[in-house]
């Protein structure tokens, strides 16, 4: 077993004995009143890379309570998250347009050295805030994000260590865990399917909807 193969099999382990389920919405108080945009360098998600499993996956989890998903134009791995982009930076998840720019700029070389890798996505996995597919396959994810943690305009430390992961649904605080539990369960290891990977892109979220769409702000090839 890899060591991501080994990280997921702890979350879903830690899962199932923890019991209870937390609101892992990201659309808090503050991050609908930021007046500027969230930026984060992500791989976009193809979602008919997972589809018909995630379809049939998504219509039992809708019959959950307290089970928000996510539509197909959100799905993306998390590399970096940047910071909600404003005039004058105060907190250390805000940057600057200019800031921003320059991450662009620094990003560029390393990650443009990298060679395009395939990517498996399942099984299905649960944080205690969030439903998710395991991101197999290839351990580039993790130095990717390494080089770019690096960069990036958020010092502190994150609360815990990067697992590459596509997240398809966030709870709300209301699920019930033994029915989130049983129902997961079944599709622990199912791939879902996998895709080539040749570029990861810079992105600006318009805090004002619970799922807006991506935009571009950068892309950048993996001509390695």
């Amino acid at each position: 077993m890899d060591t991501l193969s080994f990280a997921y099999e702890r979350v879903w382990d830690a899962f199932q004995q923890s019991g209870s389920i937390e609101d892992g919405r990201h659309d808090t108080a503050r991050w609908i009143a930021q007046t500027g945009p969230y930026a984060a360098c992500i791989i976009r998600v193809p979602a008919e890379a997972v589809y018909p499993k995630l379809t049939s996956l998504r219509d039992q989890l809708t019959e959950l309570s307290g089970v928000r998903l996510h539509p197909d134009h959100f799905l993306h791995i998390m590399l970096q998250e940047l910071g909600f982009v404003v005039d004058l930076p105060r907190y250390s998840d805000e940057l600057s347009a200019d800031r921003l720019e320059e991450f662009a700029q620094a990003a560029a070389a390393p990650v443009s050295s990298m060679t395009a890798f395939t990517i498996r996505l399942g099984g299905a996995n649960s944080f205690q805030d969030a439903v998710f597919l395991d991101a197999c396959g290839s351990l580039r994810l993790l130095g990717l994000h390494e080089r770019l943690f690096d960069l990036a305009a958020i010092p502190s430390a994150p609360d815990y260590p990067y697992l590459p992961h596509c997240t398809i649904a966030h709870y709300d605080g209301t699920t019930p865990h033994e029915e989130a539990r049983r129902m997961i369960g079944p599709w622990r290891n199912e791939v879902f399917g996998e895709f080539m990977v040749t570029e990861a892109e810079i992105v600006t979220l318009d805090t004002r909807e619970p799922y807006p769409e991506l935009t571009t702000y950068a892309v950048i090839p993996f001509e390695g």
